[in-house]
């Protein structure tokens, strides 16, 4: 299992997901960290450099978008951040990815959180 934290030096969570210029790829085996490496954002909207004003807004847009970041975290089972849109957290949930937004900030306890399965998703934190 793999856990992914959107992080801007991997200690702190970033507040956007989006705008992340890294993530902490934690490997989980029988429930223990075995593995950490920084992975650098070159798959979210923000880092490929497309622009929300020069993009149409519809439902084939805002998928094929997040089909980056789908692509770029496909190999991780969650996904941590301190805050994201809603429509992000809804896409790469139907892709099969939990999507976890917390008011944690410190990286490796919410990893170890997470893994205690004491990490709330608080939904509310979206925009």
């Amino acid at each position: 299992m793999k856990i992914a934290v959107a992080t801007e030096d991997g200690k702190v969570i970033s507040s956007h997901f989006g705008r992340s210029p890294y993530f902490a790829i934690y490997e989980i085996d029988d429930n223990k960290i075995t593995h950490k490496e920084m992975r650098k954002n070159t798959f979210t909207g923000h880092f490929r450099n497309e622009h929300p004003q020069e993009r149409h807004h519809d439902e084939d847009e805002h998928y094929h978008k997040h089909q980056h970041v789908a692509e770029g975290l496909k190999d991780c089972n969650v996904v941590i951040s301190h805050g994201m849109g809603r429509r992000a957290w809804e896409d790469l949930r139907a892709k099969g990815i939990e999507m976890i937004v917390t008011d944690e900030t410190d990286v490796e306890k919410a990893v170890k959180m997470c893994l205690a399965g004491n990490l709330e998703d608080k939904t509310e934190m979206l925009h």
